[in-house]
Formats: C-alpha cells, sequence, structure tokens
C-alpha cells in the first residue's frame, strides 16, 4: 500500500486541525505538513484561561485552537513547522518517527537528540515539542520543529492572565528552547519541509506530493465539520477540565470576591463576597450567574440585569472586561 504526503497551504488552525482529524479517518500511512500563523494550540486536557493570556492574544489578533491529542500548550507562527505522521497502529512506533525527523535534520547539519519523553533537543535545549493520538486502528504522532520562532510572543502569550485557577487540567512543562536558526543561519522552513520529506521517502513508496489548499478543502461536506468544530467556543473552551476560578478587585466602595466552579464551560456553583459599604444583593448576584457560559460578554449581561447600584455596576463591568 502506497503511503501519501500532504501539505497544507493553508494557515488557518482550525482547517489544519480539521485536515489532521480528517486524514486520520482515512486509515492510510500519511506524512502531513502544516503551518498555522500566530495560534495557541492547547493540549485536549488543557484549561485555556490557565495556560493563555487570553486578554492579550484577543488584543493581538492570536488565534486559540485545541487538539485531540494531550501535552502542552504551543505557539505556531510562521517560523514554526508542524509535521504529522499517521501510520497503522500496529505499526506504531514512537522512537522511529523520532528517528525519522532526527535523519531529516541531519541532513541540515543538525544533531538532535530524543529526550525519552516527548521533546526532541539539541545541546539540552528544546526544538521540537511532540504529542500523540491513537484510536482502535491507527496511531498519530504530530510535533512541532522550531524554526525562527518569534521568541517574544511565544512567552508573552503562554503567560497565565490576571486569574488565579485552582484546576484538574494540565499545565504545560516550560523548557529552555532555541530555535533551529540559531544553531544554522541558512536554515529555513522550506528546506526543512524538503528534509522531511526526504526522509520519509527513504522507508515509505509515495507516489506524488499532494497539497490542500482552503478552497479544496471547503468542498469537502464532511471535512467542513470537522473544521466548524475546531472554531466552536463549545470545544476550545467548553471542553476545558472542571476548574474553580478566583479573582478580586478593591473599589471605592469595598473589596468584591468571585469564585466560580466551572465545567463544560459554564459555571455550576458560584460564591461572591464583599464588604461593600453600598447596600446591595450579591447573594442574588452570585445565583444569576449559576448556568451562565464562562464568558465575558454573559458576565456583563448578568451584571448589568442583576446589580442595582450604578457606581458597583459600572465599576464590575469594567472589571470583568480587563480580567
Amino acid at each position: 500500500m502506497k503511503s501519501r504526503i500532504i501539505i497544507s497551504e493553508t494557515f488557518d488552525p482550525a482547517y489544519n486541525l480539521g485536515l489532521e482529524e480528517y486524514l486520520i479517518e482515512t486509515g492510510e500511512n500519511i506524512l502531513y505538513l502544516w503551518q498555522n500563523d500566530n495560534t495557541i494550540v492547547i493540549g485536549r486536557n488543557q484549561n485555556p484561561y490557565r495556560e493563555c493570556n487570553i486578554n492579550k492574544m484577543k488584543e493581538d489578533g492570536i488565534k486559540l485552537v485545541r487538539r485531540r491529542s494531550g501535552g502542552g500548550a504551543v505557539f505556531h507562527d510562521m517560523g514554526n513547522l508542524n509535521f504529522t505522521i499517521i501510520s497503522k497502529k500496529h505499526k506504531k512506533n514512537i522512537e522511529d518517527n523520532f528517528q525519522l525527523v532526527n535523519e531529516a535534520l541531519s541532513y541540515e547539519n543538525i544533531e538532535s537528540v530524543f529526550n525519552g519523553r516527548n521533546d526532541l533537543h539539541v545541546d539540552n535545549k528544546k526544538i521540537s515539542g511532540n504529542a500523540f493520538y491513537e484510536d482502535e486502528k491507527i496511531f498519530c504522532h504530530h510535533g512541532t520543529l522550531l524554526i525562527d520562532v518569534d521568541m517574544d510572543k511565544l512567552s508573552s502569550y503562554l503567560t497565565a492572565s490576571k486569574l488565579k485557577l485552582k484546576s484538574k487540567g494540565i499545565e504545560s512543562v516550560k523548557s529552555r528552547v532555541i530555535n533551529l536558526k540559531e544553531i544554522n543561519s541558512d536554515i529555513s522552513v522550506e528546506k526543512i519541509k524538503a528534509a522531511l520529506i526526504k526522509a520519509y521517502e527513504k522507508d515509505h513508496e509515495v507516489s506524488e506530493i499532494e497539497y490542500f489548499t482552503k478552497e479544496t478543502m471547503e468542498e469537502n461536506p464532511d471535512l467542513m465539520k470537522k473544521i466548524q468544530r475546531y472554531n466552536s467556543w463549545e470545544w476550545v473552551y467548553g471542553e476545558s477540565p472542571k476548574s474553580n476560578v478566583y479573582f478580586d478587585r478593591k473599589f471605592r466602595w469595598g473589596i468584591i470576591e468571585f469564585e466560580f466552579y466551572i465545567s463544560s464551560g459554564k459555571i455550576k456553583e458560584s460564591k461572591i463576597s464583599s464588604d461593600s459599604i453600598i447596600n446591595e444583593d450579591f447573594q442574588s448576584l452570585s445565583q444569576a450567574f449559576i448556568g451562565r457560559d464562562f464568558k465575558k460578554e454573559e458576565g456583563i449581561k448578568v451584571i448589568e440585569e442583576n446589580v442595582e447600584s450604578e457606581e458597583i455596576r459600572r465599576d464590575l463591568i469594567e472589571a470583568i472586561k480587563n480580567i
């Protein structure tokens, strides 16, 4: 059976992850190469509010998506190349996959090593993070290659915001990272693509390289259903692990403390405490949050509908906007 090499020509993360899922379901042996522009990708079991600076991401137009596999949060830009190796489960061999990537890098005079967990390192610095997904028949191994990533952005967006969380989610392991371009200044994304293709073709019979554009993907209804799910709030935020969100603020009228218990993106329990000098029914406000989606616009709506004091209402709306 021939293997396939597929390259995505869109940089939209929902399209690329949707295509990856679609390719997994074909049951074929595939090398899939793709790039996302200005994107944070979180692992299947991660909480975006814990992993990312959501406010800064929204201000700067950074996309957020959740993948099917586990592992930590990663930043993608056009200096990063993603690879996916899909194989039959009975041929699952993580070490062989890492060896394929190591061999590809060796063509560009990069000597990388597998650290025994899920990373590739050069001189004890991480150049590739990897994650895995499998079902009854298929094994999927996907990873990043840091070629010329904007490291300032990487550290900026992967810093949690002001929310203090106690969560069952998995925190990303913050590793020391390095761009391949710092090791070999002549390296480029296109050169690494070519090297990966060369290494893959050594052990796989491939007839031709296939290119997928956004337009060709949109012609496939089954693929578009997957893409739409990766774009949905329910998948990105609603799939977050159960967590407690706590934040407090001090105003002229007093201190207020919020604590929410979140599950499947909805507020299941709510507790609001305050030493306000203005008479306000904070218990009723607390009850009004229960059952609502954990979204800023929902929070603002609850406050507008349930807070009588104009001053408190104004201050709380401003506070929620800036969380």
